[in-house]
């Protein structure tokens, strides 16, 4: 088995499994970070908070 990073996303997403949410963390600067019910809300959270750097993929 191979680890690694092997996204070029701009993102990261995480769910806490405590509180059920998911998190968007932008990958160059994790202190930038969004939480959302869905990983689509955590994604444009994420988005507004970067002024539209973030590239949604989500749909």
């Amino acid at each position: 088995m191979r680890f690694g990073n092997f996204s070029n996303r701009e993102y990261r997403i995480a769910l806490d499994t405590e509180t059920q949410l998911f998190w968007a963390s932008e990958k160059r600067d994790p202190n930038i970070k969004a939480s959302g019910v869905t990983i689509t809300e955590a994604l444009n959270k994420l988005n507004e908070k970067t002024n539209g750097l973030v590239q949604q993929y989500a749909n």
